[in-house]
C-alpha cells in the first residue's frame, strides 16, 4: 500500500486512539448475505431475501520496535502499547471507530473487535505481529413492557422504546478538500481558527500545515 493510505483505530469519539504504524498488505471486507432457501411443495426452491449480515473487516500487520521508512506515522509507540490498548478496548467492550482513507472506498464507522491475535517471530525480537477482525456495530432499539394496568375492566399494555446509552451521539467529522487548512476547519466547526491544535492532537497530525484532500478528521 502507498503512504497516502491511512488507517486509524480510536474510542470515545476519537479522543483516544492511534494510527496504524505499518499498513497491512491487504484488507479483507466480508459482506455476507443472510438469505434463506426453502423447498416448497408444488413450487420448488424459493429464495427468501433478508437484510445482509453485518460487515466484517480483517487484516494483519505488525507493530515495529524500531522506526523506518515503512512506518506510516512518525509518532508511533512501543509495540506493547498498541497491544495493551487493543486488549483493554476489547476487554472493556468498547465500540471501535475504524477510519480508512486514501482508497476509492473509505470507511469511517463503528465496529466491535471480534478476534485479536498477537505473535512474535524468531529473529525479529521486539516486533509484535497481529491479526484483527472487526464487525460493524449496529445500534439496536429495545422495547420494555410496562406492567399491565387494568382500567374499566380492560388490560392495557404500554411499551416504552429505549435505546442503548450513547448510541444517539453522532461523531462529527470533516473530509478534507482542496484548499482546506486546519485553521479554516477549526474556524468552521469550533468558531475559532486558533483551536486547530485541538484537531491536530486528536487526529495525531504531526504537521498541521500538511494535510491532504480525502483525509477524514474527527472534530472535538
Amino acid at each position: 500500500m502507498s503512504k497516502k493510505y491511512k488507517m486509524r483505530l480510536s474510542i470515545n469519539n476519537g479522543d483516544e486512539g492511534f494510527v496504524l504504524p505499518v499498513l497491512p498488505q491487504e484488507i479483507e471486507i466480508n459482506e455476507n448475505g443472510n438469505n434463506k432457501t426453502y423447498d416448497v411443495i408444488n413450487l420448488g426452491e424459493v429464495n427468501v431475501l433478508n437484510v445482509p449480515k453485518l460487515t466484517k473487516i480483517s487484516f494483519k500487520s505488525y507493530f515495529p520496535r524500531n522506526n523506518g521508512p515503512y512506518v506510516s506515522d512518525k509518532h508511533f509507540f512501543r509495540p506493547h502499547v498498541y497491544m495493551n490498548k487493543l486488549k483493554q478496548w476489547r476487554q472493556n467492550k468498547e465500540k471501535i471507530r475504524f477510519i480508512f482513507i486514501g482508497s476509492e472506498f473509505e470507511i469511517n464507522d463503528l465496529f466491535s473487535i471480534e478476534s485479536l491475535k498477537f505473535t512474535e517471530k524468531g529473529g525479529e525480537v521486539g516486533d509484535i505481529y497481529y491479526y484483527i477482525e472487526l464487525k460493524r456495530y449496529k445500534p439496536y432499539y429495545a422495547k420494555k413492557a410496562v406492567v399491565q394496568e387494568i382500567k374499566n375492566g380492560v388490560a392495557l399494555e404500554n411499551y416504552n422504546t429505549t435505546i442503548r446509552p450513547n448510541d444517539t451521539v453522532k461523531v462529527k467529522t470533516h473530509t478534507v478538500v482542496e484548499g482546506d487548512t486546519l485553521w479554516h476547519i477549526a474556524k468552521k466547526y469550533l468558531g475559532d481558527g486558533n483551536r486547530y491544535t485541538e484537531i491536530a492532537e486528536i487526529n495525531n497530525i504531526s504537521n498541521p500545515d500538511l494535510i491532504f484532500p480525502g483525509q477524514v478528521f474527527n472534530i472535538p
